[in-house]
């Protein structure tokens, strides 16, 4: 898995149970990553949230409004933090088919032997 797979990784299990805004997201994908020994931005996040919804894995949502409207596409990167993102069935599956590669263990520490992957 490359450090870019990962992130993605991280990403989505952060989205997979539930509406998520932007601020949530970054807090816990930059605490795995630190977890994991990755250098990693808010804006690294922010960016891998929109490549998600872009590519299908993700969608964001307006719950200014109810019940909560899909946006189509992705979101202006200065606009993000008025949504919420949630995976897709096409993100499940990809999350679920390199769960077997995933670092942290049920108490999110690091699992022995496991590595960063190089950028």
């Amino acid at each position: 898995m490359t450090h870019h797979d990962l992130v993605h990784q991280f990403v989505l299990a952060e989205i997979s149970d539930d509406y998520e805004e932007p601020e949530h997201i970054t807090e816990n994908v930059l605490e795995r990553a630190r977890i994991c020994g990755m250098l990693l931005e808010p804006q690294d996040v922010c960016k891998t949230l929109i490549d998600l919804t872009e590519s299908g894995l993700a969608k964001a949502y307006s719950l200014s409004v109810h019940p909560p409207a899909e946006v189509r596409g992705a979101p202006p990167m200065d606009q993000l933090q008025d949504y919420y993102f949630l995976i897709t069935p096409k993100g499940e599956k990809i999350l679920l088919s390199k769960r077997d590669q995933w670092p942290l263990d049920e108490e999110d520490c690091l699992r022995p032997g496991w590595s960063p992957p190089a950028e």
